[in-house]
């Protein structure tokens, strides 16, 4: 799966793959009159939509995941039976309103076989051959025509934007799978030693205390991981706008991480007010981006962040 699609929750089914390329579509060509063809009564014409400009696409999504000459095939035979349908539907797109046709794009999540793109030439020349020994025939299709893949990757922005404006059920999966053990030596020791001094100062336990070194543990794995910047990067170079968003909220908390902890003199109390501040922080995150993130992502999310604000010194704690 594409880089982008792998962190969209679920498989990516043939109608939802149609429906979100229809998205991005009026997203990108609103300024061109994008219009969208349902598939009703006479059909779709063997286009999902098209603009003012003469561009129309065509869908495909994988029913299951096949091997790399599987998807090729699968997608070679698409590519030919649209392209047949195009040359043949000349009356149904006039009758449409449809220019004619520039570009067709087979919209398609992902390709790994070179042969596609070859294959997309050969049927190009085709269209332009058979036009050119019967001009009439093949008035629909512009003497410039070309056939253009387009995958998930080519529309980051437009997805980004459906999942960041709620405009479709899709959420973002950025859980990632934590190891049991942490690996401490990716962590510097003066990281270890504030995330260690804090949670001790909130648990009120002695050093060799068994649920500390467990606690601890969990909080230094999630440090590894911002540290890794895993979540965070995979949102800055893929959802830049998204990123923007949990940026913001997670600098404006941690300034009340700050002085919420600093204000307080009692250690007595450090255990609530910890308590406190992350189911304070999961409920803003919940609030902002339950319509965005999976359920484990915003958890993913808290502790992470929280980790960091353990081990750089944002949140504090009495020890006396």
């Amino acid at each position: 799966m594409s880089n982008i699609l792998s962190f969209i929750e679920g498989y990516m089914t043939g109608n939802a793959w149609e429906d979100l390329c229809v998205k991005c579509y009026r997203i990108r060509y609103q300024c061109d009159n994008y219009i969208a063809v349902p598939a009703v009564q006479r059909g779709d014409a063997g286009i999902e939509g098209f603009t003012n400009k003469g561009i129309v696409h065509q869908c495909y999504c994988p029913e299951r995941q096949y091997s790399d000459n599987e998807l090729y095939d699968h997608q070679r035979d698409k590519l030919t039976a649209d392209i047949e349908k195009l040359m043949k539907n000349a009356d149904r797109l006039r009758a449409l309103g449809v220019p004619p046709v520039k570009e067709w794009h087979l919209n398609i999540p992902e390709y790994k076989d070179s042969r596609i793109l070859i294959h997309a030439e050969t049927k190009r020349q085709e269209v332009l051959s058979a036009k050119k020994d019967k001009p009439k025939d093949y008035a629909h299709i512009a003497d410039d025509f070309h056939i253009v893949i387009k995958i998930a990757e080519d529309f980051t922005p437009e997805i980004s934007r459906i999942i960041r404006t709620n405009l479709s059920d899709i959420k973002l999966n950025l859980a990632i799978r934590h190891s049991d053990t942490p690996d401490w030596s990716k962590c510097d020791s003066e990281k270890v030693a504030n995330i260690r001094r804090k949670i001790k100062a909130v648990m009120l336990v002695d050093d060799d205390n068994e649920s500390l070194n467990q606690v601890v543990g969990i909080y230094v794995d999630c440090y590894i991981s911002g540290l890794e910047m895993e979540i965070m990067n995979n949102l800055r170079v893929n959802f830049p706008e998204i990123y923007e968003d949990v940026f913001q909220l997670e600098q404006s908390y941690k300034r009340e991480v700050s002085i919420k902890t600093l204000m307080n003199t009692d250690k007595s109390m450090n255990r609530s007010l910890f308590s406190d501040i992350l189911d304070d922080f999961q409920s803003k995150l919940e609030r902002d981006f339950s319509q965005r993130f999976t359920e484990a992502s915003i958890g993913e999310l808290k502790q992470d962040l929280v980790a960091s604000w353990l081990a750089d010194c944002s949140m504090e704690f009495r020890s006396e």
